[in-house]
């Protein structure tokens, strides 16, 4: 019984002893894991503040559509405001040439007025400096009875006369008096018309600079929230970057680092080989600027299988400014790999998982800046995005 007991025991610690971590190597490693957890929690601080501005992104997008909407109703009742003040300048214009008309028109009932008061004025004069006659002894001084009808008919037409000039003169004094009332009210119309004009150009002016201010203000709230989101990208990028070096430690203290040397890497959607759009410069569909596109586009229905294009450590699952749902994964030796737009539910990994060269790690979709269901896959080597096609090819 000794005998067995004892070589039993004796197998027992030794297996203890290989078993058994060694301190240093449980302290090493518990540090890395401390140190994971810290950038853990830093990434979902970014992650927070990344959303927040995400979303206030979307609603100044809505606010800034409904105000650009009311900017172009403003713009087309200022259209239709121009073509009334247009109407308003000729109006003035109309009445501008129909006072002058009436000025002239005034000139000459005045001029006519005031002749025929002289004539009156010169017949009345000339009696005075006679003597006054009647009008009975003008007609029995006729020394016959054709004379005496030759000065009736005289008398007649001066009487005659005198009646016309006064009767045209009142004429004329009423023409006077109502070109007077219509000069005054064209004058009156012609101040309303312009203040009318007036208050119609600064009221356009004005609503057209307070909307010109509020879209300016909604492009720069737009800014400083992209700033943030890209900001926030950076900062998650560079976490990944610290994480990926303490997995790198945390592997080699498990002997199962990753190290990429070199050779063709999987292509990451088996059965699309078409490539929608290549590495370079190109306008940028979504914001229409020229910037660089980091990768490659491969067309694929919505839920294409996505696979890992070398085995390595998951370094980011999860949403990124303008890729949408990302998984990133770090190969060893600086080289990274990133699979963009993934549809919603579609990341089937988790950050710090260890995956395997062509194990399924994501579906296709089209989420972030996107126009249609795609995987862009980007290669970069010390952060630095590169040509994807050497490295697949």
């Amino acid at each position: 019984m000794r005998k067995i007991f004892f070589p039993f025991l004796a197998l027992v610690i030794l297996l203890g002893l290989v078993v058994q971590p060694h301190p240093g190597f449980s302290s090493a490693q518990s540090d890395i894991d401390q140190a994971l957890d810290k950038i853990k929690q830093q990434e979902a601080a970014l992650q927070k503040k990344r959303d927040s501005a995400k979303k206030a992104t979307a609603t100044i997008k809505v606010q800034k559509d409904q105000e650009q909407k009311v900017m172009q109703d403003l713009m087309q009742t200022i259209d239709e405001q121009s073509a009334k003040l247009n109407d308003l300048n000729k109006q003035m214009n109309d009445v501008t040439l129909t006072l002058g008309d009436t000025g002239d028109q005034l000139q000459e009932a005045e001029d006519r007025v005031g002749a025929r008061d002289e004539l009156l004025k010169s017949r009345l004069r000339l009696m005075y400096m006679n003597g006054s006659v009647s009008y009975m002894d003008v007609l029995f001084s006729a020394t016959s009875f054709s004379d005496f009808l030759d000065r009736f008919a005289a008398l007649q037409s001066i009487v005659g006369q005198d009646k016309q000039i006064l009767q045209t003169n009142k004429e004329d004094r009423d023409v006077v008096a109502n070109k007077k009332v219509q000069v005054e009210t064209q004058l009156t119309q012609i101040k309303t018309l312009t203040a009318e004009a007036e208050v119609i150009k600064d009221k356009l002016s004005n609503q057209e600079q307070q909307k010109e201010v509020m879209i300016a203000s909604l492009d720069k709230n737009l800014k400083e929230n992209d700033d943030i989101s890209v900001d926030a990208e950076k900062g998650i990028v560079a976490l990944a970057q610290q994480r990926a070096e303490l997995n790198k430690k945390k592997k080699s203290l498990q002997n199962t680092s990753f190290k990429y040397t070199g050779g063709k890497l999987g292509w990451p959607v088996p059965g699309r080989t078409t490539i929608g759009d290549g590495f370079g410069y190109r306008i940028d569909p979504i914001k229409n600027v020229r910037k660089l596109h980091k990768g490659i586009d491969i067309p694929a229905p919505k839920g294409t299988t996505i696979v890992a294009a070398e085995s390595g450590t998951v370094l980011i699952a999860s949403q990124v400014n303008g890729y949408g749902n990302t998984v990133v994964l770090d190969h060893g030796n600086g080289i990274w790999t990133w699979y963009g737009h993934i549809r919603d539910g579609g990341i089937k990994v988790s950050e710090g998982q260890t995956v395997k060269r062509g194990q399924k790690i994501a579906e296709v979709g089209s989420t972030g800046d996107s126009t249609g269901n795609h995987l862009h896959f980007e290669v970069r080597v010390n952060q630095e995005a590169v040509d994807p096609l050497p490295y697949l090819k």
